[in-house]
């Protein structure tokens, strides 16, 4: 899968752009602050329905307007140059959107995202292994909305009956309105959720130290899944054990929505292993390894995200990943404010490159 067309309005600090990037390798190269990380936040909104950089619209669209527009055209198979989509969405300032696709309208934004799977690398990317649960899981929960469709069912599931448990917790109404019936069904959603996640991970497993091993080659990685309760314990048997405590919080303190995965070199934390470029290095691996997996099962590359590439990369390392992001296969969107070294380093591949200035985006 790969952009074919791209056009933004209003987005940020881009009035208006319209760009064909090539299938491979795109170099967005301009000045700090001159709009790069704004084209990649616009790709990346058309795959997730929101920014990586603020969850608030306000901060998105331009201060003149009151809405901003995404529209791309996409092409499944380089091979199949007829056939595409064109999806696209506007979001209000009050946050309202409309969602569109091959001009039909949506009510859902997973119709637009399971079209466009994208994968970001950033300076900032090293929070996945050092900061909080919530992006381990997003990771997880990626894969099993682009690569196991049925699965993300039983995460639906799941989340609409935790809903429900918290909200009976805080009324504190939990045993009036029959809990304990709602508990069975939520630990039986959850317990498909978990195997899921764990047969996810498994798999990426299998060829996590393909990819680390061009970056730390000192290190054996492998994923852990710590499942968000006892693990001597059933879900259904930890839910009863907390409920005391969950009454009187007013909140579920167990189960998938308190997991996460640890990521362990040599059979330790790697955040107590390595040094926090290593860090970096590893999380690019980590991304590699997702997009590489979904290829495999779904026959498609997604899409790259890179910013600032060179950032606290010796140039070895800076090679490295290139040379694994043009052995992906997959259409690669980069900045940079050096263009020399990155064009030297995707020399034997497609590339196209575009330079912004001030928000105004134009082809080399």
């Amino acid at each position: 899968m790969h952009i074919h067309q791209l056009i933004i309005e209003h987005f940020r600090n881009i009035e208006r752009a319209e760009l064909t990037p090539c299938p491979r390798i795109n170099v967005i190269c301009g000045e700090n602050g001159s709009g790069k990380t704004s084209l990649l936040e616009a790709i990346y909104s058309l795959g997730f329905g929101r920014s990586f950089r603020t969850h608030q619209v306000r901060q998105i669209v331009q201060d003149e307007s009151d809405s901003y527009t995404l529209f791309a055209r996409i092409q499944p198979s380089t091979e199949d140059k007829d056939l595409h989509y064109r999806i696209g969405f506007r979001r209000q300032r009050n946050g309202d959107t409309e969602i569109r696709l091959n001009g039909e309208a949506e009510k859902r934004f997973s119709a637009l995202a399971r079209l466009i799977p994208v994968q970001l690398i950033t300076p900032e990317g090293v929070e996945l292994v050092t900061d909080g649960p919530r992006l381990r899981r997003q990771y997880m929960d990626w894969g099993l909305f682009h690569v196991e469709h049925s699965h993300y069912s039983d995460w639906l599931t799941f989340s609409r009956l935790l809903k429900q448990r918290n909200s009976l917790l805080k009324q504190r109404d939990f045993d009036q309105q029959g809990g304990a019936y709602w508990d069975q069904q939520l630990a039986d959603a959850g317990e498909r959720v978990t195997r899921a996640r764990a047969e996810y991970l498994d798999g990426l497993n299998a060829r996590l130290n393909q990819y680390c091993h061009q970056f730390l080659p000192q290190y054996h990685f492998e994923f852990r899944l710590m499942p968000g309760w006892n693990e001597a314990q059933s879900l259904a048997e930890a839910l009863a054990d907390k409920l005391e405590l969950d009454k009187r919080q007013g909140y579920t303190s167990v189960g998938p929505n308190k997991a996460e995965w640890q990521i362990r070199a040599d059979g330790v934390d790697a955040r107590e292993r390595l040094s926090r470029g290593q860090l970096k290095l590893l999380v690019a691996a980590l991304r590699l390894v997702q997009g590489a997996d979904y290829q495999e099962r779904r026959g498609q590359p997604c899409v790259f995200l890179v910013d600032d590439l060179p950032a606290e990369l010796d140039q070895a390392n800076q090679k490295r990943l290139c040379d694994a992001l043009v052995a992906s296969g997959s259409q690669v969107f980069v900045t940079t404010i050096d263009e020399e070294k990155l064009e030297n380093y995707f020399a034997n591949t497609e590339t196209r490159l575009f330079h912004v200035e001030h928000g105004a985006i134009k082809v080399d």
